[in-house]
């Protein structure tokens, strides 16, 4: 008798907090509700649990130039999928979202480099200049650009055509030279360093 009390008592307060007007489904969600926790070490990682939570505004995803109709479809139909997690995850880690993303992509660039200049099948990769090149993607230049973008949008806050010229001036200017610098710079000396360390 307790235990049916107890159980309608549940069923009512879980009715009640879902909304559930359909009494058929009702055990279905008991049950779901009643299931043994899993194990923590068997879950998703915190960090994409929280990029999961972030509820993402139609201003993150218009821009001024955008339709009222475009703005409207793009964050329902970008928050399923790998499109609305990656969003996400900017929102609540952008520098090492930032930083990761910039690693896969000097990792891809770097390994079809190494493709398209291989004369054949049967050459290797070189597997440390990749890691070279992903470690300056992640420690220097996901970060870099992070910081660039903020500064120049605070700096330069306007979307009209004139803020965005010089944008590009600035970016091309003092932006650009310097990342070159920096990276022929620690490429080469992480070279030296290596080619030290193999005599």
């Amino acid at each position: 008798m307790t235990a049916a009390f107890r159980r309608s008592t549940i069923l009512t307060r879980l009715l009640h907090k879902n909304s559930i007007t359909d009494p058929i489904a009702a055990p279905t969600l008991l049950q779901t509700q009643t299931q043994t926790p899993s194990k923590a070490y068997l879950r998703f990682p915190q960090v994409f649990r929280k990029a999961r939570d972030y509820d993402l505004s139609p201003s993150v995803f218009s821009s001024a130039f955008s339709s009222s109709k475009s703005s409207v479809e793009a964050p329902s139909a970008s928050k399923f999928g790998f499109v609305g997690w990656y969003l996400g995850m900017i929102q609540c880690r952008p520098i090492l979202t930032k930083s990761v993303t910039a690693a896969l992509i000097y990792t891809a660039a770097d390994l079809s480099s190494q493709t398209l200049a291989k004369s054949s099948f049967s050459e290797s990769y070189d597997l440390v200049r990749t890691a070279r090149m992903a470690g300056y993607g992640m420690l220097v230049l996901g970060p870099s650009l992070h910081f660039w973008f903020n500064f120049m949008s605070k700096a330069l806050p306007k979307r009209d055509v004139f803020s965005t010229l010089k944008k590009m001036a600035m970016g091309q200017l003092l932006y650009g030279p310097t990342m070159t610098c920096v990276f022929f710079s620690l490429n080469a000396c992480l070279q030296v360093t290596m080619i030290a360390n193999s005599r």
